[in-house]
């Protein structure tokens, strides 16, 4: 019956929680940067925290089989006790390329997180040969990227931040980079075998991010915005 009604199985999305006040938060930016062009995204340096596990993702895995085959080595998904252990990584990405991705050590803190910003923040900006005065930084509103102490980091170093609202995972274009590289350390064979093959891994694939790829999502700020003001702060299909 509910397939005739065109009602079929399916796999729900993973979204944040959205409050009232999330949604109006959402639709007020998406409004206040409905009408920005290439040449001001193109600025942006986005960044975000991301952890990898060493044994599989946290979603669902498919895989296509035929009757029969379900318990074949290629079709499992391989688990291992107390999952296998994570990293935790920091990755931020500009219009010319991948930024420097960086290893957490241990649960990171404010003080941390400004060792980070002024190693692979700073040094990913001289790689590209950037002035901060050049970029605007985004990042979410974690308590550590909203500390005084880096509050401080940022006003010392003149660096520009972009207003950001709360719960938007879809306006942040490397979320989409996390899933690519995941999604290509879990295609490698063999698969990471430790911690530190996995982290080995994660930097290789981090390098061979391809220019266009990423320029390509660059370019999809615009539509994201356009959705997400469209949507009226609500869920986006990003």
């Amino acid at each position: 019956m509910f397939i005739r009604m065109g009602l079929y199985g399916r796999v729900r999305w993973k979204k944040p929680w959205l409050s009232k006040k999330h949604i109006a938060a959402r639709q007020k930016w998406a409004g206040a940067h409905s009408f920005e062009t290439m040449m001001f995204w193109r600025r942006m340096v986005f960044s975000d925290e991301s952890k990898f596990n060493l044994f599989g993702s946290d979603g669902k895995l498919y895989c296509r089989r035929r009757v029969g085959e379900a318990l074949l080595e290629r079709n499992v998904k391989k688990v291992v006790k107390h999952g296998g252990g994570n990293i935790q990584v920091w990755g931020c990405i500009t219009w010319d390329g991948p930024g420097r991705l960086h290893r957490v050590e241990g649960r990171m803190n404010a003080v941390q997180f400004c060792d980070i910003l002024s190693e692979s923040l700073l040094g990913s900006l001289a790689d590209y040969e950037l002035e901060p005065r050049d970029v605007v930084f985004q990042q979410d509103n974690d308590p550590k990227h909203t500390s005084k102490l880096a509050k401080k980091w940022f006003k010392d170093h003149k660096l520009e931040l972009l207003p950001w609202p709360a719960s938007s995972p879809d306006m942040n274009i490397i979320e989409n980079v996390w899933d690519t590289v995941d999604a290509r350390v879990r295609a490698r064979k063999p698969l990471p075998r430790n911690l530190e093959e996995l982290w080995e891994a994660l930097q290789e694939e981090w390098a061979k991010l391809d220019l266009a790829y990423i320029r390509h999502l660059y370019e999809s700020m615009p539509r994201r915005v356009n959705a997400l003001w469209t949507a009226r702060g609500k869920y986006t299909k990003y």
